[in-house]
């Protein structure tokens, strides 16, 4: 990775927060190897890092809506399965973003009312797009191993990439659903992960994140 390709990087409004979200989810993973003052320092930097990311949101509902409906209008032909995830998946994300918005307003007293409810809710839509998202790529994965004939060699070099591409998908999502379902509140297992486990969870999918977004700057 050369200056160049970080500065492009930096340069993109996504870049510049898959970034951030790196650098969040990179000092909570390496939290337990500091000294306690250090370790209370870090977890502060990794917090403001993550109202940053709340704050930049505020700003991708139009993006999203914008997305979601092409995402409809492009659904003619597509395999019945997938396009029922797609546009449940984007209804999903489309809901997330009004919730977290007002969860904000509410946590810096713009709005009155208590934040903790529609923070949970945020917390149960993200994780909804996530488990659809999951089943968009093991669909994918599905039909992309249906034999084809007469296949060039071009062709299943191209499949077997985007293979690939589905499989480092789901692991970056189940890392994020793993984080998800320990911020519910009805947890499906009793004690919540240690600091360093949420940090090197969101590392993993941070780090796959970016290494797409690069790929395709670079395509």
């Amino acid at each position: 990775m050369t200056l160049q390709d970080i500065v492009t990087v930096l340069e993109t409004y996504r870049g510049r927060e898959k970034t951030m979200r790196t650098v969040q989810y990179g000092l909570l993973f390496v939290t337990p190897l500091a000294k306690e003052n250090v370790r209370k320092a870090l977890q502060t930097v990794s917090s403001q890092l993550g109202v940053a990311r709340v704050i930049l949101r505020l700003f991708d509902d139009l993006p999203m809506l914008q997305y979601s409906l092409s995402c409809i209008r492009n659904s003619k032909g597509k395999d019945r399965i997938l396009k029922y995830l797609e546009v449940v998946n984007t209804l999903v994300d489309q809901l997330y973003f009004p919730v977290e918005h007002i969860a904000w307003a509410r946590d810096i007293k713009v709005l009155r009312g208590s934040s903790k409810t529609l923070w949970n809710v945020s917390v149960l839509l993200w994780g909804l797009s996530l488990v659809l998202t999951i089943l968009r790529s093991l669909r994918h994965i599905f039909l992309m191993k249906q034999p084809t004939a007469r296949a060039s060699t071009k062709e299943k070099e191209k499949v077997e990439a985007l293979y690939r591409a589905e499989l480092l998908t789901v692991i970056m999502q189940a890392a994020d659903l793993l984080n998800a379902l320990n911020w519910l509140p009805h947890r499906p297992w009793k004690k919540s992960f240690p600091v360093w486990q949420v940090g090197f969870l969101g590392l993993v999918s941070s780090l796959i994140g970016f290494s797409k977004l690069l790929s395709l700057q670079r395509s």
